[in-house]
């Protein structure tokens, strides 16, 4: 009996156990379905679209991506497909992953071709050069004659390969040929001109000169004096040609009169368009001569006014009003006749003083002062 419970016992907790444990799954598989897949799985890092296209070729993938990000909406909420777990995108994730190291093996089956083609080149050059070195002509014909068999059995081959390959992509082959059919029908309309030849466009003719033109033009009229007969034809020759450009709007110079008048206006025009030139180049020089002058005599009055200035600035430094005027120099400097003829202000003084110390000289000068006072 107890053995039984005991039994029922372990039964009962390794249920409660898995039951928990299947609870606890369940709930952390919910909480992986919240997060979004772009945090934990990797982007995909193809873009819809890039700068090497088109603006035609940007609008349509941008129209496709929205398509698919639509289509993946709807399926998403249809309740009849099976719900995208993240298991799901995980398995989808790897089978990317499977296919991109598929597609390194090839990369590097196309790297052995290269390294076979390699082979083959440089094994061409030895025989070109043991051909070369070789001084029997039998044996160089049989060389030949076995690199051309061997060619021929490689175009065999070739060919039967491109034949496979062509049978693979034919449809992929129409489609593209009817894109590039209806670009070369795009870009034979011409609006505004009627294109009545079928000759290929061979890049941008170069216009050519009036003088040849007329030089064609006095060839032709000089056959048909020569020629009656022959010189016919040309002409007829010719206006068909004039006729076909004139209808698809190209200009036509075939009257030499007319040509040389509008040579002889084109030299007019080129002459005046010389003189207009030359009389603007003098205009010009003129202008640059006078703002020079302009200048330099803007400039020396500029200076002569400065040297004034300092000038007027010196006198009135060294002239004091009410003594003895502008000094001259130093008293212990030897002065010449050439100086001048005054004297310096210390010396002056010297001799004043002595004049003033002498009696006599102060007894004239009082009597002096009460004569003034007398005559006053």
């Amino acid at each position: 009996m107890k053995t039984k419970k005991k039994e029922k016992s372990l039964a009962e907790g390794s249920t409660d156990i898995e039951c928990v444990i299947h609870d606890h799954t369940l709930f952390f598989d919910n909480l992986i379905d919240l997060i979004p897949a772009k945090f934990y799985l990797p982007a995909d890092e193809d873009k819809p679209w890039f700068h090497g296209l088109s603006k035609a070729a940007k609008a349509n993938k941008k129209k496709q991506t929205k398509e698919n990000i639509k289509k993946s909406r709807r399926d998403r909420l249809d309740p009849d497909k099976p719900p995208t777990t993240t298991l799901d995108l995980l398995n989808q994730s790897l089978g990317k992953e499977k296919t991109n190291d598929k597609e390194k093996l090839q990369g590097d089956d196309r790297s052995a071709t290269y390294e076979q083609l390699r082979q083959r080149l440089h094994r061409k050059l030895e025989e070109f050069r043991a051909d070369r070195i070789c001084a029997n002509p039998e044996e160089k014909a049989k060389k030949r004659e076995d690199r051309d068999a061997r060619r021929g059995y490689l175009d065999k081959k070739r060919k039967r390969d491109d034949g496979i390959e062509e049978s693979k992509s034919a449809p992929d082959e129409l489609a593209e040929k009817v894109k590039q059919d209806a670009a070369e029908a795009s870009k034979e309309l011409v609006f505004g001109h009627v294109k009545l030849t079928n000759d290929q466009v061979q890049g941008k003719k170069r216009k050519v000169s009036k003088h040849k033109e007329l030089e064609r033009a006095k060839r032709l009229e000089e056959e048909k004096k020569k020629d009656p007969e022959k010189g016919e034809a040309i002409a007829k020759k010719e206006s068909w040609k004039a006729a076909m450009s004139r209808a698809s709007g190209v200009k036509v110079h075939d009257d030499p009169k007319l040509i040389q008048k509008s040579i002889q206006k084109g030299k007019k025009r080129q002459q005046k368009n010389a003189e207009k030139w030359n009389d603007r180049i003098q205009t010009r020089d003129q202008l640059k001569a006078e703002k020079q002058k302009k200048r330099s005599d803007n400039l020396a009055e500029r200076s002569h006014q400065k040297k004034m200035r300092k000038i007027a600035k010196r006198e009135k430094k060294l002239l004091r009003p009410g003594f003895e005027g502008r000094k001259e120099g130093f008293i212990n400097v030897e002065r010449t006749e050439a100086e001048g003829e005054g004297v310096g202000l210390i010396e002056r003084i010297g001799i004043a003083s002595e004049f003033l110390s002498s009696p006599s000289q102060t007894n004239k000068l009082d009597l002096s002062e009460s004569d003034r006072g007398g005559k006053v």
